[in-house]
């Protein structure tokens, strides 16, 4: 008789028990880790293909079909695709991964990158002018595509429009005039994974990339912003203003308005001095 497929330590019954955002954590995860860093390498021949090669992202996929959760989601799709991959792979079948193809950007279109990243600056004072809605949404999924560790997926946002609110952050500069957004991460996604015993620098890191992302779309629009961190007496002020569950943690904000300032754009050391080789 065959031994129960656990995942991460989790049986099948803790697994439809689980918060559904947790159950998430895990499909992302295992599905990155068990198919999508080894597809490449064993389709090109550098890797033999494991026995059992996506059963068990494919078992977390049966899961959540049990438990009624949607399928609809990009990212659920994203799991679909590469487990449905696996599964034709361990079948013999030849598979052809059809990725977007890799294509550099045009000169013109690597200067406007490097204008964006070298140009971007910190925006402190703004015209009492509203940002639009549809501004801040693409600045939203800016932030949500950065960079990942494990694909984890635990990124949420709050949107602060009203003064008063903007008020329960603490910090060391005049808020007014602007929009503000607040990087959060749920927790039990990490410690579900146990990442917060493995891999714990990545609960910052991942806020951090998504902060950057979100100003750097905010400077491609045109607005100013300015990306600062908090403690956690503000965390407990978000929690318990916005009735956040206990696992919700916010890691930094970010200000955000039009411009009514002009700055000297900061400068760094030369290249040279930073490159240590």
């Amino acid at each position: 008789m065959s031994k129960p497929l656990t995942v991460h330590g989790y049986t099948e019954e803790q697994l439809m028990e689980m918060k559904p955002d947790d159950l998430r954590a895990i499909f992302h995860e295992r599905t990155h880790h068990t198919v999508e860093v080894l597809i490449y390498r064993i389709l090109n021949g550098t890797r033999k293909m494991p026995e059992g090669f996506g059963v068990v992202a494919e078992h977390l996929l049966g899961i959540w079909k049990k438990r009624g959760l949607p399928l609809d989601p990009p990212d659920i799709r994203w799991c679909i695709r590469y487990i449905g991959l696996a599964r034709r792979m361990r079948n013999g079948e030849e598979v052809e991964l059809g990725p977007t193809p890799w294509e550099s950007f045009t000169e013109n279109e690597a200067e406007t990158v490097e204008r964006l990243i070298l140009g971007r600056r910190s925006i402190r004072q703004f015209k009492p002018e509203p940002v639009p809605d549809e501004m801040i949404r693409r600045m939203l999924k800016a932030g949500l595509y950065a960079p990942h560790g494990c694909n984890v997926g635990c990124t949420r946002f709050l949107v602060l429009r009203d003064p008063e609110e903007q008020k329960l952050v603490r910090s060391d500069i005049p808020i007014e005039n602007c929009v503000m957004i607040v990087v959060l991460q749920e927790l039990s996604m990490y410690k579900t994974l146990r990442f917060d015993e493995y891999v714990p620098q990545n609960l910052y890191f991942d806020a951090a990339a998504a902060a950057d992302h979100i100003c750097l779309m905010a400077h491609a629009l045109g607005l100013g912003s300015c990306w600062l961190t908090h403690g956690e007496e503000t965390q407990r002020r978000l929690r318990e203003h916005f009735n956040l569950s206990q696992t919700m943690t916010s890691r930094n904000h970010i200000i955000i308005g039009w411009p009514g300032e002009e700055t000297i754009k900061s400068e760094r050391m030369s290249l040279d001095e930073v490159i240590l080789n």
